[in-house]
């Protein structure tokens, strides 16, 4: 009942952390690329080369009535750029103004007029050198402003001038340098926002599916009647217990058989780590106590069923928890039932008697 999109996200940013495998496939791709222009003495490298590189490099070479292969290599070269750094040499390997090889950006980026007035702008970096010096060529004659820009950017090449050698890469995403597969999905994936409840949750001492059904009802995915019935569900988007429009909230919170669990003993005392413990088990609880009512019709007999099953949850999950905190977990339990078994409600939900 979640996005794609959502589900694939990082942990750390909200999402379950599962991968996307359209991404992934498009980052394996770009790890070709990388081993092509690296270059290798081994005999696939030696049949692409002759085939498809006779003329240049990879990104001058031709798509069009190539392999399958090349072609999707071609459409995910765009993702290569996003890491590659070149060390330029001799300059021939490298393009002047689309790839990063002085600075952090292209130069392209740092002065687009001169770009927009450029004769070649697939020109390399040992096309635009006439061995003492730069030597861009441009369309028409610049103008003042941009005379001055061409200056600029002559005086920051000035000290950057070829010497003998091949250009070198080098990948900005790892910090081994060398590409790596997970750096790049890493890379596209990251939406620089960490959501600390989410990290908690996920550190939590309790089984995987309750962790990924804590993400449901922080994201508020939970099948809800009326999240079933905005997808075309034909039931009723009431609540089976008391009439009211089914939200998570208000099967978490606002049903009239959930009061007996939320007039539970106060929790003052009892250590923050053990805080996740308590609310997997509650809300995994009022989730399987819905889920009687509303499909299988199964009412509590009593206003303390609901709560034994919530201790039972707690005490199932407790060999979960680290070693030195297992007796403490234990102490929480017995109060929990000491107290329960002292509860004697005064009084029923009207709401609930009416429906009964």
């Amino acid at each position: 009942m979640a996005k794609m999109d959502t589900i694939c996200r990082p942990r750390i940013q909200g999402g379950l952390g599962l991968v996307n495998s359209r991404l992934m496939n498009e980052c394996l791709l770009t790890k070709w690329i990388w081993k092509i222009i690296k270059g290798s003495d081994e005999t696939w490298y030696k049949i692409l080369q002759a085939k498809y590189l006779r003329n240049g490099t990879f990104f001058s070479s031709p798509s069009r009535g190539t392999s399958q292969f090349w072609q999707s290599l071609h459409k995910v070269k765009h993702l290569f750029k996003w890491g590659a750094i070149y060390q330029v040499k001799d300059g021939k390997k490298t393009l002047f103004w689309k790839d990063i090889w002085k600075g952090d950006s292209p130069i392209k980026s740092h002065f687009p007029e001169l770009y927009q007035m450029c004769t070649y702008p697939r020109a390399s970096v040992a096309d635009c050198w006439d061995g003492e010096d730069r030597l861009i060529p441009f369309r028409r004659s610049l103008t003042t402003s941009e005379r001055g820009c061409l200056e600029e950017l002559l005086s920051w090449l000035r000290q950057s001038p070829l010497e003998a050698g091949q250009d070198n890469i080098l990948w900005a995403l790892d910090n081994s340098k060398a590409f790596t597969t997970n750096s790049l999905y890493s890379f596209l994936t990251n939406r620089s926002v960490v959501m600390k409840p989410s990290v908690n949750f996920w550190n939590a001492r309790v089984p995987l599916k309750i962790k990924i059904f804590l993400w449901q009802v922080d994201n508020d995915r939970l099948q809800s009647a009326i999240t079933l019935k905005h997808r075309g569900w034909q039931g009723s988007h009431l609540c089976c217990l008391c009439q009211q429009p089914e939200t998570t909230n208000h099967i978490l919170f606002g049903s009239g058989g959930t009061s007996s669990l939320h007039g539970s003993p106060g929790t003052a005392k009892i250590p923050k780590r053990f805080s996740f413990l308590i609310v997997a088990s509650l809300t995994w609880t009022l989730w399987t106590t819905r889920n009687k009512m509303a499909i299988e019709h199964v009412l509590p007999t009593n206003a303390t069923q609901t709560f034994h099953v919530f201790i039972g949850f707690m005490q199932r999950w407790i060999p979960l928890s680290r070693a030195a905190d297992r007796e403490k977990a234990r102490e929480i339990v017995e109060r929990l039932k000491t107290w329960v078994m002292g509860f004697h409600p005064t009084t029923y939900p009207v709401s609930d008697i009416g429906h009964i």
